[in-house]
């Protein structure tokens, strides 16, 4: 419009200077001229104009003005055939790079029309056929190869902007997931990174969801969605993977997985029908290793290919993603340890405060002169002093071993022991503090391991304790030999481990639902235990038998002698 409106005046301006206004033709000429320049003037203020009827009218107007000069003989305008003959052509391709849809059809018809004026406008004016010939074949290949090559041209010039904006729109998208992701704490932030992500492509719906149990097999929740309006998840919002079987082999590959319905055959096709889905672009989310979910864009209204953009684009999300919910667990990590030092420092000033109160008291007593106390109160007092301190000890000795197994500084032996022994010298130890209420058995067992005399004995300790305070009244405490294992039985018949805590509570500072009743558990008894019995090259494990409750510490036999490779590494560092 623009072109027309500057070039329309110039030509003005040749017909004033030139001819002046004396044709006859001239009311006409100065009429067309004004048509196209106010036309040409109302398309450039509007916003989207549609200039494909100027350029006709254009191409119409100087063709009469041409052939008008050839059946008069006469010269109307100050432009000769030459000049009319370029601007024909020129306006003709201009037609032609105008047309967004059938470009070829209308070159065909450009060039008919630009060779049919030729040939006319030539036999008229008498021109040799061989002139004619020439001119109307560069009309016709000028117009065609022009306006097809400007055409394309302009083509890869708009797919290359819209790839531009395209990608402008999904950083875009990936900045304001990573920001929500970042900045926000709560569900809200996944929500809104769905939101960004769904804005800056074509889809019809976006979401993420996370890996659940489902019937014992691996499934899906959606946790967050966004859709472009009328779409939704359908019935789908939870389902499990049995359905689809190629789709989990290659999200737990690690795979991005592009689904086409009309590529699925059977039951999943089915499914994918069944929710009006077309098609559908997903990668998963992996947290350190495992696959925790995924992420997706479906397709509703077409059935459409998914870009190396857009699939990047999810890959990026996933990560952020990813990131989000592993901060989420390190900071909910984070909280419950400290919420679980909080609970063992009170728990350890109650434990300590309880014996330190009592040798404290008694032993003033003592030191006072114990008047009015017989030789056998004396006696009773030292033994409650006695026993107290030790308690005190071994609570000292399992916080500082604890300590010291964390930061990766404790050492163990490497000795044979026989269990049997290391059992009598605990119960022994711990006679004097077993309730009148609660009996011990000790039902003998022979076994050879290797192991730190010293470690067998304070996991043996806590996990007899743990049984004095947890469990019923009656313990019983056997040894045994199974393959290639030397273990210590120590089983009770109280009310056990709920199902749901059985590896819990090996967990350190955890207390169990049961022990949590107690200000004095301090959660590290059996923790300790397992880590100590690892460094050895055993376990503890925690087995439930018919009303009976046990746990039970395995150490490698020593008995025969196992090969230098194959001591473990934990045993052998002692």
């Amino acid at each position: 419009a623009i072109l027309l409106a500057a070039s329309t005046p110039a030509l003005v301006l040749v017909e004033v200077v030139v001819s002046g206004l004396s044709s006859a033709m001239a009311p006409v000429i100065w009429a067309g001229y004004l048509v196209l320049i106010v036309w040409a003037l109302i398309l450039i203020r509007r916003r989207r104009p549609n200039t494909l009827p100027l350029a006709l009218a254009a191409v119409v107007f100087y063709s009469f003005l041409s052939v008008a000069e050839t059946l008069t003989g006469r010269d109307i305008t100050a432009l000769d055939f030459t000049a009319v003959y370029g601007l024909i052509i020129m306006l003709l391709i201009l037609v032609g790079v105008l047309v967004s849809e059938g470009t070829y059809g209308w070159a065909a018809g450009t060039a008919l029309y630009a060779g049919g004026w030729s040939v006319y406008v030539g036999v008229a004016r008498g021109d040799g056929v061989a002139a004619v010939a020439i001119r109307t074949a560069i009309a016709a290949v000028s117009v065609v190869f022009a306006a097809v090559l400007l055409s394309r041209l302009l083509d890869l010039l708009a797919q290359s902007i819209s790839l531009y904006n395209r990608s402008a729109r999904l950083h875009n998208a990936i900045a304001r997931c990573s920001e929500a992701l970042l900045v926000e704490t709560d569900a809200s932030a996944v929500d809104e990174a769905v939101r960004a992500l769904l804005e800056a492509t074509d889809a019809d719906y976006a979401y993420v969801d996370v890996t659940v149990e489902i019937d014992g097999e691996p499934g899906w929740e959606i946790i967050a969605e966004a859709s472009t309006g009328e779409f939704g998840v359908g019935s789908w919002s939870t389902g499990s993977y049995v359905d689809f079987p190629t789709l989990h082999a290659k999200l737990t590959a690690g795979e991005a997985v592009v689904v086409r319905t009309a590529d699925l055959e059977g039951e999943e096709r089915a499914l994918y029908e069944r929710d009006g889905i077309k098609s559908e672009v997903v990668v998963p989310i992996f947290v350190n290793g495992e696959m925790r979910g995924s992420i997706g864009f479906v397709q509703y209204s077409e059935d459409r290919s998914w870009d190396d953009h857009e699939i990047q684009t999810l890959w990026r999300a996933a990560d952020m993603v990813a990131a989000y919910w592993r901060r989420q667990e390190d900071s909910a990590k984070l909280r419950a340890s400290n919420e679980a030092k909080d609970r063992l420092l009170a728990s350890v000033s109650h434990e300590i405060r309880t014996p330190l109160a009592a040798i404290v008291g008694l032993s003033g007593e003592i030191a006072g002169g114990g008047e009015g106390l017989s030789e056998e109160e004396l006696r009773e007092l030292n033994g409650i002093i006695a026993t107290q301190s030790r308690e005190l000890a071994e609570l000292v000795e399992d916080l500082l071993v604890a300590s010291k197994a964390d930061t990766g500084d404790l050492n163990v032996r490497r000795e044979e022991l026989e269990l049997a022994a290391q059992v009598d010298q605990v119960l022994d130890g711990i006679g004097r503090s077993v309730p009148d209420h609660k009996q011990i058995a000790f039902r003998g067992g022979s076994a050879r391991v290797w192991g730190d005399a010293l470690r067998v004995r304070q996991v043996l300790r806590n996990l007899v304790t743990n049984a004095l305070k947890y469990g019923g009244d009656q313990i019983v405490v056997s040894v045994e030999n199974s393959e290639g294992e030397g273990r210590v039985r120590v089983s009770d018949n109280g009310a056990g481990i709920p199902a749901e805590e059985a590896e819990l509570i090996f967990e350190r500072y955890y207390r169990g639902s049961r022990s949590s009743e107690q200000v004095g558990s301090m959660g590290i008894g059996l923790s300790l235990a397992r880590q100590l019995a690892q460094l050895m090259g055993g376990t503890v494990d925690y087995l439930p038998d018919d009303g009976w409750h046990s746990f039970v510490l395995s150490l490698p036999a020593a008995d025969p002698l196992p090969a230098p490779e194959e001591v473990p590494e934990a045993v052998a560092a002692g």
